[in-house]
Order: structure tokens, then sequence, then C-alpha cells
């Protein structure tokens, strides 16, 4: 396989991890401090990104609130 072979087919997943990655971000800010769980928004926020897939994952089964 040669690197635009191997291109083609990562630069989907990039854009779904971005695309994950902003909309988990515009949730977090969209919501109140107070109503996020277990940890401080910001927190979230560096979780979200450094997380890349798994931080937004995280923060919509653990850190968003019901409400």
């Amino acid at each position: 396989m040669s690197a635009a072979d191997i291109l083609v087919i990562i630069w989907p997943l990039i854009l779904i991890q971005i695309a994950f990655q902003v909309y988990a971000l515009v949730d977090l800010f969209k919501l109140k401090k107070s109503k996020t769980k277990n940890l401080s928004a910001t927190l979230w926020a560096v979780i979200i990104i450094i997380g890349e897939i798994v931080g937004p994952a995280l923060y919509f089964i653990f850190g968003r609130s019901e409400e």
C-alpha cells in the first residue's frame, strides 16, 4: 500500500473524529457549567480535546447531565 492509499482510508476517520470533538465541545459550552456531572466544564473540555475519539464518548456517557 502506498501512502496515498493509506491517506484515502484514514481521511474519513479523521473527519469523523474532528466532527465528534466539535459536536461535544459545542454541546459542553451550550450547557451551563453546573449541568455537567462529575467534573468541571474546563476539565471536560481538556478531556474532549486530548482524548480524540474516547474523550467525547466519555463526555456523552459520563459527563453530560440528563437535564
